[in-house]
């Protein structure tokens, strides 16, 4: 298994955790409703016609509910995106340590790189 499909998968599990939390008739969907909880739990707070208008894009099937695949095809490439960047960015800072581009940070490049790194500041 890649990096990236690990943390997909972890991803999608702790989506799905989220999405067992709201859906609180344990339907396997959310409610108008149920999605507006979830929303307001991550900090958002959408108009009812800002809601309507997200309900309705993210509702494939047209079923007036959210299933967990409806909202994972929404929210996960959004997530791998980001990760993705993160990721990127993580070995880029990885690599300006590992001064002989063995793959690994000993002491000495460490505190090489940190003495740099102080004289920047």
């Amino acid at each position: 298994m890649t990096v990236m499909e690990t943390i997909q998968s972890e991803q999608l599990k702790q989506l799905k955790d989220i999405f067992m939390r709201f859906d609180m008739d344990s339907d396997g969907s959310l409610t108008q409703l149920e999605l507006a909880a979830l929303l307001r739990a991550l900090g958002l707070k959408p108009t009812g016609d800002q809601l309507h208008i997200l309900l309705a894009d993210m509702d494939s099937n047209s079923n007036g509910l959210v299933e967990f695949d409806e909202l994972v095809a929404l929210i996960l490439p959004d997530i791998s995106e980001q990760v993705l960047v993160n990721q990127e960015q993580l070995m880029e800072v990885f690599q300006s340590f590992d001064c002989n581009g063995n793959g690994y940070i000993t002491a000495a490049e460490l505190a090489g790189s940190m003495a740099v790194i102080g004289n920047w500041f």
